[in-house]
């Protein structure tokens, strides 16, 4: 079983001094790289980029340092009067010029060390500084031409000219955002694309942060990758500027115990379980078969005793096997009232829907889960009594249901569907998944990893390969969560990540930690070449440790601290590898927790999946984190 816990796990108000634009737990990711261009003759060529008949468009870009007037930022055309041009005036102003057209901002930005934005819908153009309007002005309208490449830091047309300072995360979109939309981006660094606005409409974005390289890698998916001429990597210039974000601590609950183990807890009717038969979303081979009896009724389901009145939700993972649709139903008001929908596996569409009784506030929702599966859902709003979640094959998509609301047929002995990951939550649409040995009633810290498909340069990772999930340090950049109570742990707790290991010693993994200030909390440190220690302090300014034993081999190795309120424990791989007496309990302090750094022992290499839990996980369920990661990083 589970070790449980009273302290709730999530952010209560914010500290007095928390103005961070993110949302609690929220990572940020600091390196302060850029590019650095001379004014001499240095810049980026991209020369595939076009952006021809467009009536709509939006510039980004952070302009870290500049130094004289008349420096070019952007240029795309063959002379100054056509095309988009950006760049500097005399009196330290920036200049959008379209065709023959310009847009000024109001102020002087010589030096500015900040976000910029250039809006233009047709006819009126907009700056923005920091996500606030600075200056707006009405043209005639215009239509982009622009099919001969562009550059960055120099003017198509000329050699002269030559932008002299760093520059970075450079965007262009075929669509004017709107003024929430720029705010959006500026409060939200981590996102590439702002909310309400498609995919598509991104077409161009060379973070300019790779750190090495001759090529300024095109994050778009367009392959308008720029060749980087003479301009030099440089990082840690002043303060660190926010990069892209790379951890969305998103939190959940699951009110079934033992998820994704159907023999446990749950009842079954006129259906056989198979057991551990296929492969499930998380790559291990613990996905259950659930196969049909010869009679009418066939499903599962799950009694949740005595919930309070709210919206509820329940979900499963499944994938076809000889039938090809699955049925979900929630009863709520101790299933006087219920409410089903029939799920077609081949696309994931929808069939039917029934209800018995008369359920209120339903929905439901199906959505990929790969390699052919999917998570389907169903939602009911509940008064008193007994929340039930009932799920079972059906023979099609629009079969007969019986008088509980079941698709009623005659069943087959040999035809059933693969199935994973129970799941109930009080919520009124399906949230992360939350995997269970005992019910997780407060919501627990599930981070999400990167931005899909991208790694910390927000280069396509199958362009630039990476481990799915890691955070690519280099020695100068760190992620960093701002302080919020959910991080001020006081009994048990749990740290983990999947760290790749290599020679270097003293340096920070997961950090909460400043000795000599007296606000130590807590820290997993590198400390050799060999190995890696488990801090805790009870006062901000003493300190208990436990250091693994086993000397720790080159590559990905999953490392886990644990205190449980009696013993700290190390353990490695899955193993418990070290563990002594404690229990003075944890010092909670104002802090902000760092990942991959601890003072100025910045970590050299990747850290995946970094994980904090407001409990103290059981060996059972650390064994069952480094299974199902270890074919990822290990493989």
């Amino acid at each position: 079983m589970g070790v449980t816990t009273n302290l709730i796990n999530k952010p209560f108000n914010p500290r007095a001094q928390d103005q961070s634009p993110l949302a609690y737990n929220r990572a940020k990711l600091y390196s302060g790289k850029a590019l650095d261009f001379d004014g001499v003759n240095d810049s980026i060529d991209i020369s595939n980029f076009s952006l021809n008949g467009y009536t709509a468009f939006s510039i980004c870009f952070y302009k870290l340092t500049d130094t004289t007037a008349s420096r070019w930022v952007f240029g795309n055309s063959d002379s100054i009067s056509d095309g988009i041009n950006v760049y500097q005036n005399s009196d330290g102003t920036i200049r959008s010029r379209i065709n023959a057209l310009n847009f000024d901002t109001t102020n002087n930005h010589f030096k500015t060390n900040g976000f910029f934005v250039f809006t233009y819908n047709g006819t009126q153009g907009d700056w923005f500084v920091n996500g606030q309007s600075e200056s707006t002005a009405t043209q005639a309208a215009q239509t982009l031409s622009i099919t001969s490449g562009a550059k960055i830091a120099v003017p198509s047309y000329t050699t002269g000219s030559y932008y002299d300072g760093q520059l970075s995360g450079f965007k262009i979109f075929n669509t004017a955002l709107t003024a929430a939309q720029v705010a959006d981006l500026y409060n939200n660094p981590e996102k590439v694309v702002p909310t309400g606005v498609d995919n598509t409409a991104l077409k161009l974005w060379l973070p300019m942060m790779e750190g090495a390289g001759t090529t300024a890698y095109d994050g778009s998916g367009n392959g308008n990758h720029g060749t980087i001429s003479g301009a030099t990597w440089t990082h840690g210039i002043g303060a660190p500027v926010s990069q892209t974000a790379v951890i969305d601590w998103n939190k959940g609950t699951n009110l079934k115990s033992h998820s994704e183990d159907i023999s446990n807890g749950y009842t079954l009717q006129n259906l056989t379980l198979l057991q551990d038969n296929t492969t499930s979303p998380n790559g291990l081979d613990n996905a259950d078969k659930i196969v049909e009896t010869t009679t009418a009724t066939k499903v599962f389901y799950s009694e949740q005793t005595s919930q309070s009145a709210g919206k509820y939700t329940t979900s499963l993972f499944v994938k076809s096997a000889e039938r090809g649709f699955a049925f979900a139903q929630i009863g709520v008001d101790g299933a006087t009232n219920r409410y089903g929908v029939v799920f077609d596996l081949s696309d994931g569409s929808f069939g039917s829907s029934n209800s018995v009784g008369t359920p209120t506030g339903t929905s439901y929702d199906i959505s990929d889960a790969g390699n052919g599966w999917y998570r389907i859902s169903v939602t009911a709003t509940h008064t008193s009594g007994s929340v039930y979640g009932i799920f079972g094959p059906s023979n099609s998509a629009t079969p007969t249901f019986n008088v509980s609301g079941y698709p009623s047929y005659a069943g087959d002995i040999t035809k059933g569907l693969f199935v994973w990951g129970y799941q109930i939550e009080k919520a009124d649409s399906v949230g992360p998944y939350i995997p269970t040995i005992s019910a997780q009633t407060s919501e627990v810290l599930l981070p999400q990893g990167l931005t899909s498909g991208r790694d910390i340069t927000g280069v396509n990772l199958f362009e630039n390969v990476r481990k799915q999930g890691a955070l690519n340090l280099d020695g100068n950049s760190w992620a960093e969560v701002h302080d919020n109570e959910s991080l001020d742990i006081t009994d048990e707790i749990t740290l983990e990540a999947w760290v790749y290991w290599d020679d270097s010693v003293s340096h920070g993994i997961l950090s909460k930690w400043n000795y000599g200030a007296g606000k130590a909390s807590y820290l997993i440190l590198k400390i050799s070449a060999d190995n890696f220690r488990f801090y805790l302090s009870s006062t901000g300014s003493n300190a208990a440790l436990i250091e693994n034993t086993t000397t720790i081999t080159s590559g990905w190795n999953h490392i886990v601290g644990v205190y449980d309120g009696t013993n700290i424990k190390c353990y490695l791989n899955g193993a418990v590898d070290g563990s002594t007496a404690y229990s003075d309990g944890i010092f909670p302090n104002d802090l902000n927790l760092e990942i991959g750094k601890y003072g100025s022992a910045n970590y050299p290499n990747d850290i995946a999946q970094p994980r904090i839990y407001n409990r103290a996980l059981t060996a059972e369920e650390v064994q069952r984190n480094y299974n199902a990661g270890k074919n990822t990083y290990t493989n």
